[in-house]
């Protein structure tokens, strides 16, 4: 169990690591700018947005409170952005054992929540090639 517990603190901090790293890169990269950000294959291959499409740089401009603009470049990004950060909270630093929390991660992380995430996201790919 302590093991278990370990594991999770490390994957917890090596994400927090991650997204500091990635907050640093937006923060003074605008990927429009810089030719290291990576293109999206799916948009060179067949010339329709995936659902990813434009979130670097509606990250960028979510870094820089520029909300409308990051809406503008993909709008499921600042929905998005809470949504991942509460996800990361429940998994790797809430305690589990709390009934409330275990109640609150099955409500927005349950089978339900991901289906009808999936909806969403499949819904959102075809709205914005048509």
């Amino acid at each position: 169990m302590l093991v278990n517990r370990k594991k999770r603190i490390g994957i917890g901090l090596a994400l927090v690591f991650v997204i500091i790293a990635g907050i640093f890169i937006y923060a003074h990269f605008n990927p429009e700018d810089y030719r290291f950000f990576p293109k999206c294959p799916v948009y060179m291959l067949t010339g329709y947005q995936c659902p990813g499409c434009g979130s670097q740089r509606a990250f960028y401009h979510l870094f820089h409170g520029n909300f409308a603009t990051a809406f503008r470049y993909n709008p499921l990004m600042p929905a998005l952005v809470p949504y991942i950060f509460s996800g990361i909270y429940l998994e790797y630093i809430a305690n589990k054992a709390n009934p409330g929390i275990a109640r609150l991660r099955e409500i927005l992380f349950g089978k339900w929540a991901i289906l009808l995430m999936a909806i969403v996201i499949v819904l959102f790919t075809i709205l914005r090639n048509v």
